[in-house]
């Protein structure tokens, strides 16, 4: 019997600014979405997950980022990172936008709210409702369900002193939950702006790199991406087979 696969996307770090016009570490972040946009209408895809940092501080960036996803067969999901605006992504619910938990084909996939207590740097923690929300997921899952949970913050060392830094802040709590329920076959995250596939106690763990502009891995400090390899606007695509397995493929645009 062939293996069934659902077959997801995730985009993420867009940092859509207050104009379309306005440039952010030396590249336009809309211009690079709409490049990733007009790609990810021609994929064959079951939904699209896009994991924070949609906006960059920007009320209209949502209304322009909602009437491009309508331009998609599939539905979009999409979660807040720490420069997004909550309260102005609650407006688009009706969308679908803030469903928070997705059952299809043997799998759960959890959309987690990894922005609360934010620290002024860019870091976040899973708040005690969210936690909560997590526990009650898992323990209603069916044992034979897969579940994929998505959030935005690295709950794991990505070997980055600047990053790690800002990465989940109570991953430990997070971990702790996670390590209780097989049925979590994998995490996907976002905001590092690099690709990333890693492993944690028999979870992997993926991240896709940014639309906006990338860093570069295992710095001290930020620095933007100059290799021109790995510099372009990128997503991933996912295929979450019925026997649990995940399998990450990174689409990089040239630029």
């Amino acid at each position: 019997m062939a293996e069934v696969c659902l077959r997801v996307l995730q985009v993420t770090d867009m940092h859509l600014q207050e104009t379309p016009d306005i440039e952010m570490r030396g590249v336009n972040p809309e211009q690079r979405f709409l490049s990733v946009l007009n790609h990810l209408g021609a994929e064959d895809a079951d939904m699209l997950l896009l994991t924070g940092d949609l906006s960059h501080h920007s009320i209209p960036a949502y209304t322009r980022l909602s009437d491009y996803l309508q331009q998609l067969v599939y539905p979009c999901y999409w979660i807040p990172g720490n420069h997004d605006l909550s309260g102005e992504m609650f407006r688009f619910a009706e969308q679908g936008y803030g469903t928070k938990s997705i059952d299809l084909s043997g799998w759960r996939i959890l959309m987690l709210d990894s922005t609360s207590m934010p620290d002024g740097r860019g870091g976040g923690t899973l708040s005690e409702p969210e936690l909560q929300f997590l526990r009650t997921e898992l323990d209603e899952a069916a044992e034979e369900l897969n579940i994929l949970l998505v959030l935005h913050h690295n709950p794991v060392s990505v070997d980055s002193r600047w990053q790690d830094s800002i990465m989940l802040a109570n991953a430990d709590q997070f971990w702790s939950i996670v390590n209780c329920y097989p049925q979590v076959k994998g995490v996907v995250f976002g905001h590092v702006h690099q690709t990333w596939e890693l492993e944690r106690d028999g979870v992997k763990l993926f991240s896709a790199p940014a639309t906006a502009a990338q860093f570069k891995s295992r710095t001290e400090r930020p620095e933007t991406e100059d290799n021109q390899e790995l510099s372009g606007p990128a997503y991933a695509t996912y295929e979450l087979c019925d026997d649990g397995t995940i399998t990450q493929k990174v689409r990089r645009l040239l630029v």
